[in-house]
């Protein structure tokens, strides 16, 4: 059964031997045999009987040799005498032999041989390192008395070998053993110096590039490894992640391969004597995927054939971000410097065409594609005028109208368009245009304008005009007093002229009409139109009645008709 060391201390130093037990040279006696140390002196004696007095050998030759006497060389020797005789006959044996007693000579030690086993070893700059499990096993060998004992020391004392034994404590040992015989022939001390590392490496990871929040990495940043072992050194490390299968690190760990998302890094290493560290992870997203980038119009616009704005519209950009959020938005005007959005802006007030383009960045610099948003930029107010229709007339610095003239507004944009048009009569409220009269007579002002669909208002405008809705005032003179009265009627001679004439306030008298006696309207040219004498209108004895109609220059009209009779006063 083996037996385990179970030590205190790890020491970086290997120890000195300690003090070894004393050996004394002896006697030893083994199935019948005698094993002498060498060095140790001999005497013989001999007895007659078997428990009688023993008497000493000398010799008369060499007396020097015999008492005592030394053995010279290792192993068996003999106590002879020439014949052998045999003790129930007295004679010697036949056929003859000598008659001998052995007895062993030892003067060499045992010899202890080492083997290590049960554990990886690694031998670097000359110094061997054993892993986990190591146990050794020493074998002892004597030729001649056989092995008494093996002694060995770790890291402390002399203690009797019995079986191999564990090696389960950290560091730099020396291993002491010998070994010695039965006759006390003590071995030489070996010793063994090793190291045994009974400690995984300790590895960390660090992030090389961009990373947000501790653990939100861009798809360029990389890992890095970093191993230390305190003894045998790092054979290896790997790592792997999420399920996949484990690599061997080679200077940085690339996210190549990886998808957007949450991932785990899993790594460990292994040193020259396969102590193999437990895996450490590290969770981590990987934020692959750039913001969304929107741009938005604030206040005015107006979607025609292009998308108008007014000078007074602002622009938002806003950004989303699926994990490391937003880092900063960035946009430029027609090609011009770059900005970063920090708030809503204006576009030029110039006229024109404009392209916004915009992307966004997040907070592990994946940048959005580029996104355009086209507009018209419209900082032109409408143009309107004021049309009057018929009938009008102008004279002294006036337009004079009447209730039917129509009024019309017409109006041009040279942008979005137009939205809308106003106007006010006097002062009045607002109203929305169509076209329109003014019934009431006198002076009035006009005031119009128009909006277009980015709500570009025109500056107020304004017209004066004159509404005439009177017509002329006819009146008829005779050129005699009436020379009587009949049936209500005034009677005038025949030779009788009548003139008619009509005034108007405004703008004037355009045409005065006459029928007499339901004849054919006729034209009133001249005061001689009606001249009874000259062309023998008005007969005697005959009842008349003249319709006359007059117009102004504005269309407005009049009629009013006279009835009178032409003959004597009395029949």
């Amino acid at each position: 059964m083996g037996l385990t060391l179970g030590l205190g201390a790890t020491g970086l130093m290997a120890q000195s031997e300690p003090q070894k037990p004393t050996y004394e040279h002896k006697l030893y006696e083994a199935d019948g045999n005698y094993y002498l140390q060498r060095s140790m002196p001999v005497y013989l004696k001999f007895s007659v009987t078997p428990d009688g007095k023993n008497y000493p050998l000398r010799s008369k030759q060499h007396p020097e040799d015999a008492d005592p006497m030394y053995l010279d060389a290792e192993g068996i020797h003999y106590i002879r005498h020439k014949w052998a005789v045999d003790p129930n006959t007295g004679k010697p044996v036949s056929p003859q032999r000598e008659a001998t007693m052995e007895i062993y000579a030892d003067g060499l030690p045992p010899r202890t041989t080492l083997r290590f086993e049960n554990a990886p070893r690694y031998v670097r700059g000359g110094t061997t390192f054993f892993g986990k499990n190591l146990s050794f096993v020493l074998t002892a060998r004597d030729a001649v008395s056989g092995v008494a004992e093996t002694q060995y020391a770790v890291d402390g004392g002399y203690t009797q070998y019995s079986g191999d034994v564990g090696v389960n404590s950290e560091g730099a040992k020396t291993l002491f053993y010998y070994s010695a015989d039965n006759v006390g022939n003590v071995e030489d001390t070996r010793q063994s110096n090793f190291t045994v590392d009974l400690t995984p490496p300790t590895s960390s990871h660090s992030i090389e590039g961009i990373v947000h929040n501790s653990n939100i990495l861009a798809p360029s940043t990389k890992f890095k490894l970093s191993t230390e072992d305190n003894l045998s050194g790092v054979r290896v490390t790997r790592y792997s992640f999420d399920a996949g299968s484990d690599r061997n690190f080679k200077g940085s760990i690339s996210m190549s391969g990886l998808q957007d998302g949450e991932h785990t890094l899993y790594y460990y290493a292994t040193d020259n004597v396969d102590n193999t560290a437990d895996k450490k992870t590290f969770k981590f997203y990987l934020d692959r995927i750039p913001p969304v980038a929107d741009a938005s119009i604030v206040g005015d616009r107006y979607d025609g054939n292009v998308t108008y704005v007014s000078a007074r519209t602002k622009f938002n950009i806003s950004a989303t971000d699926n994990k490391a959020g937003v880092k900063n938005i960035y946009y430029r005007i027609n090609e011009g410097e770059l900005n970063t959005f920090s708030g809503n802006f204006n576009l030029p007030d110039q006229y024109g065409r404009y392209s916004i383009k915009y992307d966004a960045n997040d907070n592990v610099d994946n940048l959005s594609a580029n996104k355009y948003l086209n507009v018209f930029l419209d900082n032109r107010a409408p143009q309107t005028r004021i049309n009057y229709g018929k009938p009008q007339f102008f004279d002294r610095d006036t337009l004079f109208i009447n209730k039917d003239t129509k009024i019309t507004l017409p109006r041009s944009d040279q942008g979005s368009g137009i939205k809308k048009t106003e106007y006010s009569i006097d002062g009045g409220a607002w109203q929305d245009y169509s076209e329109f009269t003014i019934p009431g007579e006198g002076f009035h002002t006009i005031k119009f304008r128009s909006t277009d669909n980015v709500n570009n208002v025109e500056k107020e405008k304004e017209s004066e005009v004159f509404v005439d809705n009177t017509p002329p005032e006819i009146f008829v003179n005779f050129s005699i007093k009436p020379i009587g009265e009949r049936r209500g009627m005034k009677v005038y001679p025949n030779y009788v002229r009548m003139y008619v004439g009509a005034t108007d306030k405004h703008t004037g008298t355009e045409i005065i009409k006459y029928s007499i006696n339901d004849g054919p309207m006729t034209l009133y040219s001249s005061p001689q139109t009606l001249d009874a004498s000259e062309r023998n209108i008005f007969q005697k004895n005959k009842k008349y009645s003249v319709k006359v109609v007059a117009k102004d220059k504005l269309g407005n009209t009049a009629e009013k008709t006279f009835e009178f009779l032409v003959g004597p006063d009395e029949e």
